[in-house]
C-alpha cells in the first residue's frame, strides 16, 4: 500500500470508526501463558526495556504482546508490525480487557490508541507547514485520550492522557517501523492486589469486526482503499457496504488466564 492510499484509508476510518469493545468470544487453542514480574518499566511506547522481543503473538492479527505486573500495576506491551493492521489500530485502538474472576468474559477494558479524527485532519492538512510525511506519526500526534469501559467508579468513555486514575498509555513507531503500545493499569482499579493468588483472565486484540466472505465494502470502495473489506470490516456499527443477513462478529482477541506474578 503506497503512502497516499495508506493516508486515505486512515482518514476514511477516522471519519466513520467507533469503539466496539464489547463481549470477547472464546479463542480456542490458546497456549498456557504466565505473567512476569515487571522491573523498572517506563510507560513511553518504547519497548527496549522489555528485552529482545515480546514473548507471545496473536497469530490471526500478527499482534505481538506480553503482560507483566509489579506490586502496583498491570502492564501490557503490544507491537504491530503490519502497516495495514497499524492503520486499523490507530483508527479503532488496541484493547486490554481484564476479568478479575478469571472468566473469559467482559471486564474492565482500556482502549488505546485512537487518533482524534478532527485533530488528525488538522495535522495532515496541506495548510499545516509542520505536516508530517508519515501519516502514522500524524495519527500519533492526534491522540487526545484513553478510552475506558466497565471500571468501577469510572464512567465509560474518554479520560485524559494525564489522568488522575493512574491509567497510563503511550504509543510510538520503533526503528523497525512497527507500532508499539504500552498500557499500565493500577491493580486497585481492577479490584485486585499483587497478593492475589487466584487466576485472572486477560484479553488483548486490535479492535475490529470480522466479516463473512461476502460482507464488506463494495468492489468500488475496495478498489479505492485496498486492504479493506474482506476479511475485516471497519467502522460503526458493522463496517461498510452491503452485508449478509448474519451479524458480523467482533474480533475475539486472545485470552490469557493466569495469576499475577510474584516478586
Amino acid at each position: 500500500m503506497n503512502k497516499m492510499n495508506l493516508t486515505g484509508c486512515l482518514i476514511l476510518l477516522l471519519m466513520v470508526s467507533g469503539i466496539t469493545a464489547g463481549h470477547a468470544q472464546r479463542n480456542k487453542g490458546n497456549t498456557q501463558q504466565t505473567l512476569d514480574w515487571a522491573t523498572d518499566l517506563v510507560i513511553d511506547g518504547r519497548l527496549d526495556d522489555w528485552g529482545d522481543t515480546l514473548l507471545y503473538e496473536h497469530g490471526s492479527q500478527g499482534l505481538q504482546y506480553q503482560l507483566k505486573n509489579d506490586r502496583d500495576r498491570l502492564i501490557v506491551a503490544m507491537r504491530v508490525p503490519d502497516k495495514e493492521q497499524q492503520v486499523r489500530a490507530l483508527s479503532q485502538g488496541l484493547s486490554l480487557m481484564v476479568n478479575p474472576q478469571g472468566k473469559k468474559r467482559e471486564g474492565p477494558t482500556v482502549v488505546f490508541p485512537v487518533a482524534d479524527r478532527i485533530a488528525f485532519r488538522s495535522i495532515m492538512s496541506a495548510d499545516n507547514n509542520d505536516r508530517p510525511e508519515d501519516m502514522r506519526r500524524g495519527a500519533l500526534q492526534a491522540i487526545r485520550a484513553i478510552y475506558v469501559l466497565r471500571f468501577e467508579g469510572l464512567l465509560d468513555g474518554q479520560i485524559s492522557l494525564d489522568n488522575t486514575y493512574g491509567i497510563e498509555a503511550r504509543a510510538a513507531i520503533d526503528s523497525a517501523d512497527a507500532l508499539c503500545v504500552e498500557i499500565a493499569v493500577p491493580l486497585h482499579q481492577l479490584s485486585v492486589s499483587a497478593e492475589t493468588n487466584s487466576e485472572l483472565a486477560f484479553n488483548v486484540k486490535i479492535n475490529g469486526l470480522i466479516m463473512s466472505k461476502n460482507t464488506g465494502m463494495s468492489n468500488g470502495m475496495r478498489g479505492r482503499y485496498p486492504g479493506y473489506g474482506y476479511p475485516y470490516g471497519y467502522g460503526y456499527p458493522y463496517g461498510y457496504g452491503q452485508q449478509t443477513p448474519s451479524k458480523p462478529r467482533e474480533e475475539p482477541g486472545v485470552w490469557i488466564v493466569s495469576p499475577l506474578a510474584k516478586e
